[in-house]
């Protein structure tokens, strides 16, 4: 409507110019008399074809316009969100095992010449320390770690170290490092080993879970000396991991979600106020994508919207049935083999919450903070995770365009110079605008121009009354849908003496008020994409000169 209005104002201007283009049509050199000239002409000056989507952006570009799943159009205000990273909540922690073998350990009856050795073998079992004391780890794939091992041998004797890890394998091989020894005693000995891409399996010692075996053998040789006291210690650490995939169950654990704040302008505008309206069908949906392979439940512990006739109003206090809150959290699809994306929602809606209380009052924005915990349901070894596993939450509020609006007050203000329109050679005796407008929205609109001074003092309105009808209502069937255009054809009229008052004319304020059809007696209208308004502006001049030729083209 605001464009329209605009035309209107276009088309004094063009009018109000024309006679600044007489002088170069005409050449004036040729004339030497007094002359008396009158002319009238009509002229198109704008015409267009607005659809709804254009005129919506108008006042709100921060709605998503869409068509819903009954046909017609909604405004969406969405904000998207996702869980903690899945290493910030799952993770692996430096694990570390250490030993000693000692001389008692050893059986050196038969190690007492050149050639002679003697071994001593055992397992040992590396246990895990988890990120949750309720956790279970079964297996993991390795993204990327480092094993290191630190020796320390005092025997006499040229020694061997063999360490293998047989459940920790790559391409079928179990890791496994030799250290060798030199007679003499106080040898170290470590190696740094890259443990990229290492399967580790911790089913296989009798825990069958968080842990995994480690068997040492140290071998003596027989280096001359009787001597076959000593020591050999070992210190393993795994570090630096990170997981690609891991199995197992997980416990409880608590993902947090990053707060956020849907904007909803349609409600708040310094230029325009409604003093009443209705939306009958309000949602507010929430949609779920999680790529955590583990039993899930997502709920609000905060969700606010701030209404301009009520404050804060808080959308879990009549949510007790609806599976949204902390005491009754929503169970989230999950995935249930690798590298799946599940997609899940939650509607909200009028019949099991108070969201079209909230909607009704006009909410400025809805806040909310949101929560996860994993394992509702206790101890299933079914889990898994992958390296960038997350639920993703995109949190709508969906306004279909189903409702009433009554009194839809708008204002606006755009500055202008009308210096130029009167002179003393002013051709410009009788000016008519022609609006003519088909309508095919259900609403319809009064409005209103004021031209002001530089002080916004009035000094003349485009129309004599406030209540000019610019805009006709479409007529609706029953179920609220637009069954044809309608049509309104305004005509304004500016003779010498109003012209003369825009001469120190600066700024032009604009008003108008809309409202559906039948708004006042409560009638429901539903807005379709197809909705479309067409215009067109034309005018009618009746110009007239009259004086010595000369002498005006000299004031020109």
């Amino acid at each position: 409507m605001k464009k329209e209005i605009k035309y209107v104002l276009i088309a004094l201007i063009v009018v109000i110019s024309v006679f600044s283009c007489v002088k170069d049509n005409f050449n004036f050199d040729k004339w030497d008399k007094e002359v008396e000239y009158d002319a009238s002409f009509a002229a198109p000056v704008a015409w267009g074809d607005l659809a709804f989507t254009d005129a919506l952006q108008m006042y709100d570009s921060t709605g998503l316009l869409i068509e819903n799943d009954e046909g017609y159009a909604s405004l969406q205000y969405l904000a998207n969100v996702s869980s903690n990273k899945v290493n910030e909540i799952i993770y692996l922690n430096n694990q570390n095992i250490n030993g000693t073998v000692t001389s008692p350990d050893f059986n050196f009856s038969s190690f007492n010449g050149t050639g002679d050795s003697v071994s001593y073998a055992y397992t040992d079992f590396l246990p895990f320390s988890m990120f949750n004391a309720e956790a279970e780890i079964d297996s993991l794939v390795l993204k990327t770690g480092i094993m290191d091992i630190a020796t320390n041998s005092t025997f006499l004797h040229s020694a061997r170290l063999y360490v293998e890890f047989p459940s920790v394998t790559k391409n079928g091989t179990p890791f496994s490092a030799s250290f060798t020894f030199v007679p003499g005693g106080g040898n170290s000995v470590s190696l740094n080993n890259n443990f990229t891409g290492y399967s580790v399996d911790m089913t296989q010692t009798p825990a069958n879970f968080n842990e995994i075996p480690v068997e040492i053998r140290l071998t003596l040789y027989w280096s001359g000396t009787a001597d076959n006291s000593g020591t050999l210690s070992f210190d393993v650490n795994m570090k630096e991991m990170q997981y690609k995939i891991m199995h197992g169950y997980f416990g409880e654990n608590t993902l947090f979600f990053e707060s956020d704040t849907i904007d909803i302008s349609l409600f708040k505008s310094d230029d325009w106020e409604i003093e009443s309206y209705l939306f009958m069908d309000p949602k507010f949906k929430i949609y779920y994508w999680n790529s955590y392979g583990v039993p899930s439940q997502f709920y609000f512990d905060h969700l606010v919207a701030n209404s301009e006739l009520q404050g804060d109003m808080n959308i879990l206090d009549d949510a007790n049935n609806l599976p949204i809150g902390q005491t009754n959290p929503y169970d989230v699809n999950y995935a249930t083999v690798v590298g799946q994306r599940m997609l899940d929602s939650l509607k909200v809606n009028k019949e099991n919450s108070n969201i079209d209380d909230v909607v009704n009052a006009r909410p400025k924005w809805i806040q909310f903070k949101a929560r996860a915990t994993t394992n509702p349901a206790g101890l299933d070894h079914h889990n898994f995770v992958i390296d960038d596993s997350q639920i993703e939450v995109e949190v709508i509020m969906e306004l279909p365009l189903w409702g009433y609006i009554n009194k839809w007050h708008l204002r606006d203000t755009a500055k202008v110079d009308l210096s130029d329109i009167q002179n003393e050679y002013n051709p410009v005796k009788r000016l008519l605008v022609r609006i003519d407008i088909q309508n095919g929205f259900p609403i319809e609109a009064l409005g209103q121009i004021y031209f002001t001074d530089d002080n916004y003092q009035i000094l003349d309105s485009l129309f004599y009354t406030f209540d000019e009808k610019l805009l006709t209502a479409a007529q609706v069937d029953a179920s609220g849908r637009v069954l044809d255009f309608s049509r309104k054809i305004t005509k304004i009229e500016y003779v010498g003496e109003r012209l003369e008052k825009l001469e120190t004319c600066k700024y032009v304020v604009y008003t108008a008020q809309a409202s559906s059809t039948n708004a006042a007696s409560g009638t429901v209208v539903k807005i379709y994409n197809d909705y479309r308004v067409k215009f067109d502006v034309g005018f009618e001049v009746d110009l007239g000169l009259e004086g010595n030729i000369d002498s005006i083209s000299n004031e020109f």
